[in-house]
C-alpha cells in the first residue's frame, strides 16, 4: 500500500507549465488501488497544456468509471490494459482532431503507475521517466534516444500501444515519476542520493528532496518545466 506521497510542479525557466499530473486512490473489492501519472505537453502556445491536461482529465474519469468494472472479476493485467488502451485511443484521436482544426501540433507524453494491492502496472510513452528506488535505483521505462525527437506520444501521429511493465512492490520501496525536466541536468546518482529509502522517512522529507533536486537542475542551467510524483510504499 502507499504510505505517503509528494509532488513537485515547477515552471522552471519557461513562461508557463505545460506539464500536468494527478494522483488518485480508492478502495475496491480486491484492495486499495492508486493511480499516479505525469504528462509533459508539447506543441507551443497553449497546445501542450491542453493536451496534457486533457489526458489527465480523461484518465481520472477512466480510473473511477471504467477501472472498477475491469476489476469486477479480480485482477487481470490484460483486461486493465485493454480498457486503458481503448480510452487512450479515443483521447488520441480527439486531440488529433483538435490540432487539425487549429493547424497546430498538440500532444503529450504519458507515464502512469497503477498500483493494485502489491502489484503494479506501469504504462508509458514519450520521454518522461519512472524509477523504482530501494537499495538501488532502477529505471522502469526505456530511455528515449537523444536527437530523435519525442515519438509515440498521445495526440501526435499514429497511435501506438503504450509500453507496459508489470511488477510487485517489494517491502519499503519508493517510486518516482517525472517529466524530462527533472532529468535535464541530473543523473541517476543525483536522484538516488536525494530519494534513497534511508533518507526519506515521511512526506516532508520527500517534498524537501524534490525541491532540492529542482534547485539543482536550475543551478546547473536547466530551464524546462519540472514535474514529479514520489510514492513510498510499504
Amino acid at each position: 500500500m502507499v504510505l505517503f506521497y509528494s509532488a513537485l510542479h515547477e515552471r522552471g525557466r519557461r513562461e508557463k507549465n505545460e506539464d500536468s499530473m494527478a494522483l488518485h486512490r480508492m478502495e475496491t473489492r480486491i484492495g486499495e488501488v492508486t493511480m499516479a501519472l505525469v504528462c509533459d505537453g508539447m506543441g507551443g502556445e497553449q497546445a501542450g497544456e491542453v493536451a496534457s491536461g486533457y489526458v489527465v482529465e480523461q484518465l481520472s474519469i477512466w480510473f473511477y468509471d471504467s477501472l472498477p468494472e475491469a476489476l469486477q472479476r479480480g485482477y487481470s493485467a490484460k483486461r486493465i490494459r485493454k480498457s486503458l488502451q481503448r480510452t487512450l485511443f479515443r483521447v488520441h484521436e480527439e486531440l488529433r482532431q483538435y490540432a487539425a482544426e487549429r493547424v497546430i501540433r498538440c500532444g503529450t507524453t504519458l507515464t502512469m503507475l497503477l498500483m493494485i494491492g502489491k502489484r503494479y502496472l506501469l504504462f508509458h510513452c514519450g520521454d518522461s521517466m519512472a524509477f523504482s528506488i530501494r537499495r538501488r535505483i532502477c529505471a522502469l521505462v526505456p530511455r528515449q534516444g537523444t536527437g530523435s525527437g519525442v515519438e509515440r506520444c498521445i495526440g501526435i501521429g499514429r497511435f501506438y500501444p503504450l509500453y507496459c511493465r508489470a511488477g510487485c512492490v517489494r517491502g519499503r520501496e519508493g517510486f518516482l515519476l517525472s517529466s524530462d525536466g527533472l532529468r535535464e541536468k541530473t543523473g541517476t546518482e543525483d536522484l538516488f542520493g536525494a530519494l534513497c529509502t534511508d533518507r526519506i522517512k515521511n512526506r516532508e522529507d520527500a517534498e524537501r528532496a524534490l525541491r532540492n533536486l529542482a534547485q539543482t537542475v536550475l543551478r546547473r542551467g536547466g530551464g524546462d518545466n519540472i514535474s514529479a510524483l514520489y510514492l513510498r510504499c510499504g
